[in-house]
């Protein structure tokens, strides 16, 4: 794994930034104003988090690369500006944040059932079905706030699932074909789970977007594949550099 240009992407990453026109007027009525709130706070919540476990599992994990665990840091870091993205978003909604959720709960407890691997996927898995939802909300909303900052997030995700992908990318190659085929199952078990709860969680405020499940779960789905073939093309990439 390059750390080194991980690293520097992060620390050059913000400077690209620009926050939303916030006096832009809304077209949406108050009922699906209040929808949005509601269903944006529950990601701000998850977006909020800190990283102490994901660190001292790197540095346990990963001891002789710092670039790594720096890169980690900011990318924690961006994750934080993404909540108060949110946070934004919510207030210019008329809502108000939270401070917990059972998805959320869920989510934490998932994230530290094993090691550094796991951690990341179902880091990786909520960064997919994310991105999803972002996606809708920017095709469906027709606010030009909202569609902004999704924007920003969309682009900053994006480079976030890169930098897992080649993580995970490095940890897959010395896997044989039928350990990672387990892996792969096993992914996409709990991918669809996730997306499945993401849905119960925010069907409301899709659905007052004019969007529909079949649409939600073929952009999730379609995120999962292209994560997957982007790890194959990790995989490959670490077996050649192992050969060379």
């Amino acid at each position: 794994m390059n750390s080194r240009a991980w690293l520097q992407y992060y620390k050059n990453n913000p400077k690209n930034w620009t926050d939303p026109e916030w006096k832009l007027s809304s077209p949406l009525d108050p009922k699906t104003k209040r929808a949005l709130a509601h269903s944006l706070s529950h990601f701000q919540l998850g977006e909020s988090g800190g990283g102490n476990f994901l660190f001292a599992q790197a540095r346990k994990q990963a001891p002789d690369d710092p670039d790594y665990h720096q890169a980690l840091e900011l990318f924690i870091d961006e994750e934080k500006a993404h909540a108060d993205l949110l946070e934004q978003l919510v207030h210019h909604f008329g809502g108000g944040t939270i401070k917990r959720h059972w998805t959320h709960a869920l989510f934490r407890l998932a994230r530290r059932a094993l090691g550094l691997n796991f951690e990341l996927q179902v880091l990786v898995i909520a960064e997919l079905v994310g991105t999803a939802y972002y996606r809708l909300l920017h095709r469906r909303s027709r606010d030009p706030v909202l569609e902004q900052a999704c924007d920003r997030i969309l682009r900053d995700e994006t480079r976030h699932i890169d930098f897992h992908a080649e993580w995970l990318g490095d940890f897959q190659w010395r896997l044989l074909p039928l350990e990672r085929a387990a892996w792969s199952a096993q992914f996409q078990v709990l991918f669809t789970i996730a997306a499945q709860i993401a849905w119960i969680d925010h069907r409301f405020c899709l659905e007052a977007l004019g969007a529909k499940r079949r649409e939600f779960f073929r952009e999730a789905r379609s995120e999962c594949i292209h994560f997957l073939k982007q790890l194959e093309r990790s995989v490959e990439e670490g077996r050649a550099l192992a050969r060379s």
